[in-house]
C-alpha cells in the first residue's frame, strides 16, 4: 500500500505540473509576473495595486509581483523582454502596441478562451476590434478612453455662445467669435509624434477619408480644416505645433483656450482649478461623426508557465462589477461593455456622458506597422501647420509614405 500511495502522489505531482500552466509551485503557491505603467499619478497607482491584492486576498495560492514601469520606459524594456524571452504572465499594454507584440508571437492567443466567454458579447464593437489582430484575438480591454471637445462654459456665457458647436462649420465660427487678446477659441495638440495623429486622425474620417485614401479629396479637405483655424482664422495658437496633451490641458485650464480637444484623462485637473467645463462630441464633417478609440488592453505572455491562472486574472479584471471604482475614477476609464455603458458607478464624473456618446462610433486604426503610420501621419499634419507645404502637396507626400506601410 505505501508504494501504491507513492506512485499515486507521483502522478498526482505531474498531473499538477502539465496541467494547462495553473498548477501551483512547489510551496503551494502560483506566482504569476505583471508589468504595467498605470503608476502616472498616486490615485491610478493605488487602485492597481488595490486590485492586485483584492484578487490575492481572494485567490490566496496566488502571488502577483507587480512591476510598475514610468510610462516612458516601458516601450523599451518591454522590448527588452521581448528580445531576451522574459515576457511577463501578465501586461499592460497600449492597444496601438498590441498588433506589433502578436505578429512577433510573444502573446497568447485568447481567441479559443474568448469562444467560451459570455462576457466578450457585452464589448462595444470598437472595444472588441482593439484586442484583435488578424481575426484572432490577444488581450482583453482594460481602460478604454477617446477624446471629445472640452469647453469652458463661463466663456461660452462671456462671448454669448449657448452650446457647443456640432459641426466643422459650426466650430469653426465659435472658435473665431471666442478668440480674443490673451485667449484663443481652440486648442489642441500637434506636436511631434502620436499625438498630432491621434489628434488629426477624426478630422480624416469625419471628411469621409481614412488611412488608404489618403491623398484624395477627404485628406486635403481635412488638412485645409485644421490649417484654416491655426493659419488663417488664427483661432488657435501657434505653440500647438509644440504641445502635447498636458500643455493644451494647463492652457485650458488658466483660462486661455475656451475650447480643447482632450480626453477624460484630464477631468481632475480641470476639476481642481475651478473649472466649469462641459465635454461633447467632436463636431462632425461633411461624412458624419468620428472618434478614435484608445486605452490599455490586458495580454498574456504566450511562455507563462500558468496561462490558466493568469487568464483566471484577466476575467476576474473584466467581469468584477466592483472593479469599476478603479477603472472609472481612479483610472480616468469610460465604460467599455454595452451591458454596463448606464451604470451609474461609471459615472465618476459629471462629463462622462459626452466622452461615451462617440464610442460605439469610434474607429481603431492601428497594425503591426502602426509607429511608422503614425509618424507619417504626423508629418503630413505638422507640415501643413508649419506652413512648409500646401495641404494638397502634404497629402501626396503623405500617400507616398503611406503606400508601402499599408501593402
Amino acid at each position: 500500500m505505501s508504494v501504491r500511495a507513492l506512485l499515486t502522489a507521483v502522478l498526482l505531482l505531474a498531473v499538477a505540473a502539465c496541467g494547462g500552466g495553473g498548477g501551483p509551485e512547489p510551496g503551494g503557491k502560483v506566482t504569476l509576473t505583471w508589468w504595467d505603467y498605470l503608476d502616472h499619478s498616486p490615485m491610478a497607482d493605488q487602485a492597481v495595486g488595490y486590485l492586485v491584492k483584492r484578487y490575492q486576498d481572494a485567490h490566496p495560492e496566488v502571488e502577483i509581483r507587480r512591476t510598475a514601469i514610468p510610462r516612458a520606459e516601458f516601450d523599451a524594456e518591454l522590448a527588452r523582454a521581448v528580445a531576451a524571452g522574459t515576457f511577463p504572465d501578465i501586461a499592460a499594454v497600449d492597444v496601438s502596441a498590441l498588433p506589433r507584440l502578436a505578429e512577433q508571437d510573444v502573446l497568447a492567443d485568447l481567441t479559443p478562451r474568448y469562444s467560451s466567454w459570455e462576457v466578450e458579447g457585452h464589448f462595444l464593437e470598437p472595444v472588441r476590434q482593439s484586442v484583435r489582430h488578424r481575426d484572432r484575438f490577444y488581450g482583453v480591454p482594460l481602460r478604454t478612453s477617446t477624446t471629445a471637445l472640452l469647453y469652458n462654459r463661463d466663456l461660452f456665457a462671456a462671448g454669448g455662445v449657448a452650446q457647443p458647436p456640432r459641426t466643422w462649420e459650426e466650430l469653426r465660427t465659435t472658435a473665431r467669435a471666442l478668440t480674443t487678446a490673451g485667449r484663443w477659441g481652440l486648442c489642441f495638440a500637434a506636436g511631434e509624434g502620436d499625438r498630432s495623429t491621434a489628434n488629426f486622425l477624426p478630422f480624416l474620417w469625419q471628411a469621409g477619408g481614412d488611412l488608404r485614401s489618403v491623398g484624395g479629396d477627404p485628406s486635403v479637405r481635412a488638412l485645409s480644416f485644421v490649417d484654416g483655424v491655426l493659419n488663417v482664422d488664427r483661432s488657435a495658437p501657434p505653440d500647438v505645433v509644440r504641445w502635447n496633451d498636458s500643455d493644451v490641458e494647463r492652457e485650458f485650464a488658466a483660462g486661455r483656450c475656451a475650447m480643447m480637444v482632450n480626453g477624460p484623462w484630464t477631468a481632475p485637473a480641470l476639476n481642481s482649478a475651478g473649472l466649469d467645463w462641459g465635454s461633447a462630441p467632436l463636431p462632425a464633417g461633411s461624412a458624419g461623426s468620428g472618434a478614435l478609440l484608445g486605452g490599455e488592453a490586458w495580454v498574456l505572455g504566450k511562455s507563462g508557465q500558468h496561462a490558466d491562472r493568469a487568464w483566471d486574472v484577466l476575467r476576474w479584471l473584466a467581469e468584477e462589477r466592483d472593479n469599476v471604482t478603479e477603472f472609472g475614477a481612479a483610472l480616468n476609464a469610460l465604460p467599455n461593455r454595452a451591458d454596463t455603458v448606464d451604470e451609474l458607478a461609471w459615472r465618476w464624473d459629471p462629463n462622462v456622458p459626452g466622452f461615451v456618446g462617440q464610442l460605439a462610433g469610434a474607429r481603431v486604426p492601428y497594425g503591426a506597422r502602426y509607429p511608422e503610420v503614425s509618424a507619417a501621419i504626423s508629418t503630413m499634419v505638422r507640415q501643413v501647420l508649419g506652413r512648409e507645404r500646401t495641404p494638397e502637396q502634404a497629402a501626396q507626400d503623405g500617400r507616398a509614405a503611406l503606400e508601402p506601410l499599408l501593402r
